[in-house]
């Protein structure tokens, strides 16, 4: 999933808000674009700034498959 810091675009349902914290590292707070899952290489990552939790993760990957089911249904 491509994580942007451009917050306008939150009004899209698929777009979650990720908030800025010690762990993950953001410079600001960032959404989290899940109605499509991106395939990167380790080859393609330059580098890490964090990590996400477990918890957001989740919450993550169920919107994709609520996101998923919504384009099924149409």
């Amino acid at each position: 999933m491509i994580v942007s810091s451009n917050l306008n675009k939150l009004k899209f349902k698929a777009n979650k808000l990720l908030e800025k914290d010690e762990i993950n590292n953001l410079y600001k707070d960032s959404l989290v674009k899940t109605d499509v899952i991106y395939k990167i290489s380790n080859e393609q990552i330059v580098f890490k700034i964090g990590i996400v939790g477990y918890e957001k993760i989740e919450e993550y990957k169920k919107s994709f498959y609520n996101s998923l089911k919504n384009k099924n249904a149409n």
